[in-house]
């Protein structure tokens, strides 16, 4: 953490990257120590490899993402990603040295492949929001209502609303610091969870008449062709802001729940829930893919049909 923080005050100029397909977790912990970086007169740009979903524009900073390519002639004190576990992720279209002097990478996926020159990964945070909380602190900066409000989308979705087994009371003390900088759980709540378009919502119903259930392989999974996506209008965005994956896993007596997303000609997208007995974060690691014990993904070089073969051997004994 040291090397973290030097590392950031030495930066004048710093560009920090969204990975693809962002979540709350990138979105929120990524605009939280801009806006700290920005409190201690640094000049910082955000960019992004795909579109920031509607859903995060509460989040301060969203108006600000500006694709890689906008950068493409800019050089940096410093790369700076949090909650990317892969190099590949960030979408940069060539080798992020070629930006910065230096690359910086903060995460809490157990599967982050250590990239970058100053590494800080804490597996046991429930989210990098909470790392950046860290981080903002032993900046001397204070969480101000902007910076707790990202805080907050960061730790709300990663965790799952507080749902998720990895929550701990670290997570709980956080949220409350942050609600004591003045933010309405409601209002973010409702934000968040309460404004899905029309054509997400139809995304969702294909989802769920796909919906296949193997009690031999204790696995329920939905399937997403492309054709359903053109079908419904919605984007790939809609696939996560409405945890679609999460409805195969609410399926009572399975321990696996998995969406299969067709992204483009032979290439699927592999999503992976456990509910605590099966390690996912291996099963998706075995394939190129990563992520956490409970919450894991890779994509894979094949068409739809034989990603569903591959999913059902998966979970063979």
């Amino acid at each position: 953490m040291r090397e973290v923080i030097a590392a950031l005050r030495a930066a004048k100029t710093v560009v920090m990257s969204l990975h693809r397909q962002p979540d709350g977790d990138s979105i929120g912990s990524t605009a939280a120590i801009a806006l700290a970086l920005r409190r201690l007169g640094k000049d910082v740009t955000l960019v992004t490899p795909d579109p920031v979903p509607k859903v995060y524009d509460l989040v301060p900073t969203y108006q600000e993402f500006v694709p890689w390519e906008s950068v493409a002639e800019r050089r940096f004190d410093l790369v700076a990603m949090f909650d990317c576990a892969d190099e590949r992720r960030t979408g940069a279209p060539s080798d992020l040295t070629s930006y910065g002097a230096r690359v910086l990478n903060v995460d809490h996926h157990a599967t982050n492949t250590c990239f970058g020159d100053v590494v800080f990964i804490d597996p046991q945070a429930a989210a990098s929001a909470e790392i950046a909380a860290r981080v903002i602190d032993q900046l001397g900066v204070t969480i101000d209502r902007e910076i707790a409000l990202a805080l907050y989308v960061g730790l709300e979705t990663d965790t799952g609303g507080f749902r998720y087994a990895a929550t701990t009371p670290d997570s709980h003390r956080l949220a409350a610091r942050l609600l004591d900088a003045g933010l309405e759980p409601g209002e973010i709540s409702q934000a968040l969870y309460e404004r899905q378009a029309v054509s997400g919502l139809r995304l969702l119903g294909a989802a769920l008449q796909s919906l296949q259930v193997r009690e031999d392989l204790s696995l329920a999974y939905v399937v997403l062709s492309a054709a359903d996506f053109a079908r419904s209008g919605a984007a790939a965005a809609d696939v996560e802001t409405l945890g679609v994956v999460d409805y195969a896993r609410r399926v009572d007596g399975i321990e696996v729940g998995a969406l299969l997303r067709e992204e483009g000609p032979g290439q699927v997208k592999l999503s992976l829930r456990s509910k605590g007995l099966v390690d996912v974060a291996r099963l998706a690691a075995s394939l190129g893919g990563g992520g956490h014990e409970r919450a894991a993904g890779a994509t894979l070089a094949m068409s739809l049909q034989e990603a569903e073969a591959t999913l059902l051997s998966l979970l063979r004994p």
